[in-house]
């Protein structure tokens, strides 16, 4: 019934008689709720966690909060290890299997467990207790130290219901004397906490002591941090039968002290005594329904509210509805990535060639692909290689190839081209002095040509510095280009791709000397002969504007500064 009621107020997509087949194991719907939680696990199997978030319900508490206890009614047996101090010191990932009636008989009416890695049916759940024991110390220690490894546990029986459930270290205050443990055990146990609890994804199960402060539960702190409406925590009250003379957990139950959307369920764990006198669960919760049903309080609220029962249904229900929720997006999720995954093998190519015909063959193609995709970047051509979104993760914005080298090459173009005035720094006063200094034995008014040189050259040798500038930023560009390249063609061999690498950048060094000296050559030959005989250069003084302005001295000075002026 509480099944029926869960679902049916959570999600509203069944009927009455399809929630009664969702109670029995051997109908359609019940398989359907299986096979739901079987992909899950399937997935989670693959290594797909580490990738895309899944569906889970996470058990956390504080130290010696009962959540072993809880544990062990839900699964209906006794197995996980007990002692002082932190019991689990690795996460469990606890899968939990329903047989039908059919199998629980085939396996003579026996439930088992099986762990990961191994195909061993363990049908004495004391041996099971002790191999978890065994397989905590073999990687955390045997001194209490705790690792973020988890173990991997699957039960089966016929009292077990369909639930994967994940068991996590007690939050810890203070390190137990002598042990592993250090000083940052509290924020070693948080940290790990808030890693599985913090993906939305996550069903929290806050397990915490019903006679203490609820407001102080290290549960609900944490599941408040990533939760804060509550809309994927159920709350969990232990120990209630132990609680003060007096009080009870009425107001929690309901809600009206720390409000959840999920609500509160309240348990009876078994004593110590009963753990020390190996009380079966079964017979625990037994007792467990007897005591909330005789209750004068808890027998008057809602059944959904306390025992095993409901705390199952409604486990159930709400990660029912969670895989429900997000199986779609999960799968749009696996497909985006199962498309990258192949997009990334096909860009591998080709087996490893093994014979030397193949070798030679697939050396001489990669060395091809190279020069092409390297040519038709440099031309500005389309070449679908050039464009995989697999191998250039680069900003879309940005520019290479041909089109960088332009863009450097008009950078330069635009700072000394039509609008630079190379003369602007030129005082009436330098031009002065450089005609006093070629005077020498010139006729009067007729200065020296050495004058015009004199304040030109300077000029000219000034443009060496920006051009040799050009002249590297564009072999950087290359040389990037050509290592983007060599990385999507060779990256399938480690050497070859090193050993290409030396080889082009000492072909692009070899060349990037050959090209200055050629630009050096340009300046040269530039700076040897001046060339005058330009029309922007000769309009400003023509024949008749030089008679014009002529005097008996200082031609040149005059019309220097007439040109000066002009321009500004």
């Amino acid at each position: 019934m509480c099944i029926r009621d869960s679902i049916n107020a959570e999600y509203g997509d069944f009927s009455s008689g399809e929630m009664a087949e969702a109670e029995d194991a051997s109908s359609p719907l019940y398989s359907n709720l299986r096979q739901l939680i079987s992909v899950v696990d399937d997935l989670r199997d693959v290594g797909l966690q580490q990738y895309i978030a899944l569906p889970s319900v996470v058990v956390v508490g504080s130290q010696s909060a009962g959540k072993s206890s809880v544990l062990e009614s839900i699964v209906g047996q006794d197995f996980l290890p007990r002692g002082e101090g932190v019991c689990t010191r690795r996460p469990l990932e606890l899968r939990l299997v329903h047989l039908s009636e059919h199998q629980h008989k085939l396996e003579g009416g026996k439930s088992w467990a099986c762990f990961d890695g191994s195909e061993q049916k363990l049908y004495d759940f004391d041996m099971v207790r002790d191999e978890i024991s065994s397989l905590t110390n073999r990687v955390a220690g045997s001194n209490k130290g705790i690792v973020d490894e988890p173990i991997k546990l699957t039960i089966y029986g016929r009292d077990t219901p369909d639930l994967t459930l994940i068991d996590l270290p007690g939050i810890t205050r203070v390190p137990m004397s002598g042990s592993d443990q250090t000083d940052e055990i509290e924020a070693v146990t948080r940290s790990m906490t808030m890693r599985y609890v913090k993906d939305p994804r996550t069903v929290i199960l806050a397990v915490m002591p019903a006679n203490t402060d609820m407001t102080t539960s290290d549960a609900l702190q944490i599941a408040r941090q990533v939760d804060p409406e509550g809309s994927r925590t159920i709350g969990v009250l232990t120990k209630i039968d132990i609680m003060d003379k007096g009080t009870n957990a009425r107001k929690a139950l309901m809600g009206q002290e720390i409000a959840l959307k999920l609500g509160f369920v309240g348990m009876k764990n078994r004593s110590q005594a009963d753990i020390i006198d190996k009380k079966p669960v079964q017979a625990a919760v037994a007792d467990e329904l007897a005591f909330f049903s005789d209750h004068p309080v808890y027998s008057a609220l809602p059944t959904q509210t306390w025992g095993t029962k409901a705390l199952v249904d409604k486990v159930t229900s709400v990660l029912f509805g969670h895989i429900k929720h997000y199986l779609p997006t999960i799968t749009k999720e696996l497909d985006c990535k199962l498309r990258l995954t192949n997009e990334e093998f096909k860009a591998l190519g080709a087996p490893v060639p093994i014979g030397h015909e193949e070798i030679t063959h697939s050396l001489w193609n990669m060395v091809t692909a190279f020069c092409e995709m390297f040519r038709a970047s440099i031309r500005g051509s389309y070449d679908r290689r050039l464009h995989s979104s697999v191998i250039q993760k680069i900003d879309p914005k940005a520019i290479s190839g041909g089109a960088k080298i332009r863009y450097i090459l008009n950078q330069l173009l635009k700072e000394y081209g039509e609008h630079h005035e190379a003369t602007e720094e030129y005082t009436d006063s330098d031009i002065e002095t450089a005609i006093r200094i070629h005077e020498g034995d010139t006729l009067p008014g007729f200065p020296s040509v050495d004058v015009f040189e004199y304040l030109i050259r300077p000029l000219l040798e000034k443009l060496r510095e920006p051009i040799m500038d050009t002249l590297n930023e564009v072999y950087m560009s290359l040389d990037n280009l050509a290592n983007q390249l060599l990385n999507k063609v060779f990256r399938r061999f480690p050497e070859l791709h090193s050993e290409t690498i030396g080889i082009v950048s000492a072909i692009l060094n070899q060349e990037l000397e050959r090209t200055r000296e050629v630009v050096e050559s340009v300046i040269q030959a530039e700076e040897g002969y001046i060339f005058t005989n330009d029309t922007d250069y000769m309009a400003p003084v023509s024949y008749t504007h030089l008679r014009a302005h002529e005097t008996p001295e200082h031609l040149v000075c005059r019309l220097l500064l007439e040109k000066k002026k002009k321009n500004n």
